[in-house]
């Protein structure tokens, strides 16, 4: 059977994470290994948005989509044109957003949508679309019968053993690589070595998506893997790489051993990093540059606001640390809706005197999912989920919201160009990789961009 997998294309081109990364879809190239058997293609629209070309040369049997929450609406637009360009044609959605809020995907152009984890349903659905028989006993499925009605399936009860899932296929975004990039890095290729997070973030939904459960690669697994790929940069998209001390020591001396030359990005938590400084060394010793790093914020109060369950007193070792091993820090950060000028200031001074090069701040966004979702439901200003990209407040602000955004914006202007020196002189950066950063900082601190998606402000 012949299966299309679609990454769709939701993010404003001229902010947000789309100017600092733009990742493979690894959870399609995932999706994809579960079904050797069958001839399955993948659409990446962020980089090609013809999906009537793609359409008409491949014919697809079957159409699944992935969707995370700003997602939804591409999404179904997708999956209309899907069902216009051939009724025929089987469509499935699946992905966070599918997993938690599957009832927005109950429309005419939907056939069935997967919950949770693709090793432990698309196979089976696969094959019984193929098979043309029905999809009663296909697990971890809300299905529409000919009357038109959802049906969910049952929940099975296996778990997802990350060492016996096929290597993802790379093979079929190929024609992509070059495109894919990490920071100043591409080509790149990710690479996932665990799934779930054993923490309870307000605002992350990973926790609810896994129902807790945390699960990794062993080391010899994860060396297979990377031993594969031909890019000369990989990031680990892991929630948290460090996790697991005795497994990423391993890793480590494997890749060593086997004379492996690559340069490493990864996300990490600032507790594993502070904990093991020693693996820190050690993985810049084979080729760590560059860790993104949930900072999340500049107190304590903030820290504790969101449950992140670390201090700043621990943020602070593990950016020192970082800096020490001459490794760059993305600092992920969270501005609340709530904020007064001041939070502003101690946020700017806080990025400034860490000297954190590399920054990322977002919105506190009750993304559908997590308890803040649950908690701030009613003070929700629009459901409209284009607005939920976490760059654009959809809660009530505490300033007023055009000088909200000013503020906002204004987090991104640097003027202190001696840390970019420093990296450059370390061969970190290049002068190029440094004028192309302004850029994206220049296009990031203009409050005018946030404007149009706003929920009050908006047009």
């Amino acid at each position: 059977m012949r299966i299309l997998l679609v990454q769709p294309d939701y993010l404003d081109k001229n902010i947000g994470f789309r100017l600092l990364a733009l990742p493979e879809p690894l959870h399609l190239e995932m999706v994809a290994s579960t079904v050797p058997e069958h001839d399955v293609s993948i659409l990446d629209m962020r980089l090609d948005g013809n999906l009537d070309a793609a359409l008409r040369k491949f014919w697809p049997e079957m159409v699944a989509v992935t969707a995370l929450t700003p997602e939804v609406y591409a999404v179904q637009n997708i999956l209309k044109q899907v069902k216009a360009f051939s009724p025929e044609i089987f469509t499935v959605v699946g992905g966070h957003h599918a997993t938690l809020l599957p009832e927005d995907f109950f429309l005419p152009q939907v056939d069935a949508v997967a919950i949770g984890e693709a090793e432990l349903m698309f196979e089976d659905l696969t094959q019984a679309v193929a098979d043309r028989r029905g999809l009663a006993s296909v697990p971890n499925i809300i299905w529409k019968d000919r009357s038109g009605q959802f049906v969910r399936n049952p929940l099975t009860k296996n778990k997802v053993n990350l060492d016996t899932v096929p290597i993802p296929r790379r093979d079929l975004t190929e024609a992509y690589r070059n495109e894919y990039f990490f920071l100043f890095d591409k080509p790149d290729t990710s690479v996932a070595t665990s799934r779930g997070c054993p923490y309870r973030c307000k605002f992350c939904s990973v926790h609810e998506f896994y129902h807790g459960h945390t699960s990794q690669m062993t080391a010899q697994r994860v060396l297979s893997e990377i031993s594969a790929i031909p890019t000369d940069h990989i990031t680990f998209v892991d929630d948290n790489f460090l996790m697991n001390n005795k497994r990423e020591n391993t890793i480590a001396d494997m890749i060593k051993s086997n004379g492996l030359k690559k340069s490493f990005s990864m996300e990490c938590r600032t507790d594993s990093i502070a904990k093991h400084p020693e693996l820190v060394e050690k993985w810049v010793d084979i080729g760590l540059y560059a860790v993104l790093l949930g900072l999340e914020g500049g107190s304590d109060k903030i820290l504790k606001g969101i449950n992140k369950s670390c201090n700043i007193d621990t943020n602070n070792q593990a950016i020192k640390i970082l800096q020490d091993n001459g490794v760059i820090i993305w600092g992920a950060f969270i501005v609340d809706p709530d904020w007064s000028e001041d939070e502003f200031k101690q946020l700017r001074d806080y990025v400034s005197e860490n000297e954190i090069t590399h920054t990322q701040f977002t919105i506190l966004t009750p993304l559908p999912g997590t308890s803040l979702y649950r908690d701030r439901f009613d003070d929700l200003l629009t459901h409209d989920y284009s607005c939920f990209d976490t760059l654009h407040a959809v809660l009530p602000t505490r300033l007023p919201r055009e000088l909200f955004y000013q503020k906002f914006a204004d987090l991104y202007r640097q003027s202190d160009l001696g840390p970019y020196y420093d990296l450059v002189q370390a061969g970190k950066m290049t002068i190029e990789d440094c004028k192309h950063g302004k850029i994206m900082l220049d296009t990031m601190a203009n409050w005018q961009h946030y404007i149009e998606k706003d929920p009050i402000l908006g047009t």
